[in-house]
Order: C-alpha cells, then sequence, then structure tokens
C-alpha cells in the first residue's frame, strides 16, 4: 500500500530537545613554546630546520586526543568547577541573577611542520603527536541548578615559528593560537506544538537535452 503524503496535515505533537538558558561567544588565546623533545622531529629534518627556519611552514591543526581533525562546531569535553556562584546584575533598570561558571577545557593541536631539505631538493612534511593544551575559563551565565554547560568551537587559528638558539640547535616551536568558542547552558525539556508534518522533496531527475541543429548560412545556401 502507498503511504499518503502528510504535507499539510497538523498534529498536536509531544518532542524531546534542549531548551537553552543561555548563549555567549568567547575567545580564548594561548602562547608557549613547545620543546624539541615534545616535538621529535626526525634527525635529518632536525638537522637542517634551523638553517630553514625563515621558509619552514608551520599550521597548528585542532584535533581529538587522537589526532583526528575536529570539524568547526565540535563540541569540547570540560570539566565545570563546583558550585555555580551567584552574583546580581542590573541588566536593562532589572536586577537578574546571574551564575559565574568556571570550567577546564583541554584541546589537542597537531604541528604539520613542511619544508625543503636544502642539500637534496626533497620537500618534507612531518606531523607531530597530539599536544594538549589547557584552558581555565570563568563565565557568567543563567545557569540555574539542572542545567548543563555545552562548549563548542566556532573558529580555530594559529600559526608557529621555529625556535633556534644562538649556535643554530633546535629548541622547539613557539605556537600562538586563538580558539572562538560557542558556549551554552541547557537542559533537555518535552515539548507540546501543533505542527505540520514535512514532506520529501521531488527528486531532481537528469534528463537528455533535445537535439542542436548548427545554424546554417541563408545568404550563400540555399540561397533566394
Amino acid at each position: 500500500m502507498q503511504a499518503k503524503p502528510l504535507q499539510g496535515a497538523q498534529e498536536l505533537l509531544c518532542i524531546n530537545t534542549e531548551k537553552v538558558y543561555d548563549w555567549i561567544l568567547e575567545e580564548s588565546t594561548y602562547s608557549a613554546a613547545v620543546g624539541a623533545t615534545t616535538i621529535a622531529l626526525p634527525a635529518p629534518i632536525g638537522a637542517v630546520i634551523c638553517a630553514i627556519a625563515d621558509s619552514v611552514n608551520i599550521r597548528p591543526v585542532l584535533t581529538d586526543s587522537l589526532g583526528t581533525p575536529l570539524p568547526l562546531n565540535s563540541e569540547i569535553a570540560v570539566v565545570e568547577q563546583v558550585p555555580r556562584i551567584d552574583r546580581q546584575f542590573e541588566i536593562n533598570g532589572a536586577l537578574v541573577t546571574l551564575q559565574r561558571v568556571t570550567f577546564v577545557k583541554t584541546i589537542y593541536v597537531v604541528l604539520e611542520i613542511s619544508g625543503v631539505i636544502p642539500a637534496t631538493g626533497i620537500p618534507f612534511t612531518f606531523t607531530t603527536l597530539p599536544i594538549p593544551i589547557t584552558f581555565t575559563e570563568s563565565a557568567f551565565l543563567c545557569a540555574p541548578p539542572g542545567t548543563t554547560l555545552v562548549v563548542r568551537v566556532s573558529d580555530f587559528e594559529g600559526q608557529g615559528v621555529v625556535n633556534c638558539d644562538e649556535t643554530g640547535a633546535f629548541l622547539g616551536i613557539g605556537i600562538s593560537i586563538v580558539v572562538c568558542q560557542s558556549i551554552q547552558v541547557v537542559t533537555p525539556v518535552t515539548l507540546e506544538l501543533v505542527a505540520d508534518f514535512c514532506a520529501p522533496r521531488e527528486s531532481l531527475i537528469e534528463t537528455c537535452p533535445a537535439p542542436i541543429i548548427p545554424p546554417q548560412c541563408p545568404v550563400v545556401f540555399p540561397g533566394a
């Protein structure tokens, strides 16, 4: 039996979803020197990297703890420091109680290091193991008891430079990163609402074009 389309049919629905109590965007910055031992360059690259430091390209990449790149808007695990502390603010003439929420988040970054070995002209690319970076942050949010903090990375960028001493020995890589994050306070809720059912759209079918007839030259042929 063929199902009848539901488009236009309304029904009282009961759905599970999340209610957002508060939502802000914050920026975290981090700068540090990652030592040569942590970078662990292979010997052929480590021997020449200081000589070609100006031409080496270093790209920090946001990953999980296993080194798999994370897409933007990925949720980051956080550990919240309890308790949440109430604080009152006057907003638009009204007294509002918000909570100071403090949390610790750890992100992972791998460094993609690329360049060319001068003696051979052979290009190289080396990727480090994931480097953990920990932030401790706090924000004033509408976060009553029973709500959960959700943090997602909305944007990420970074850069790196080769660090060498005066003798030309490789010391490590200095990195600087900026993390833009979406911070939400949510809780699961069950809602009742009247809504339309969705219906699938029509499929797009590729058809063959009509034959194209080349234009003729009527002035020349067949003529008058």
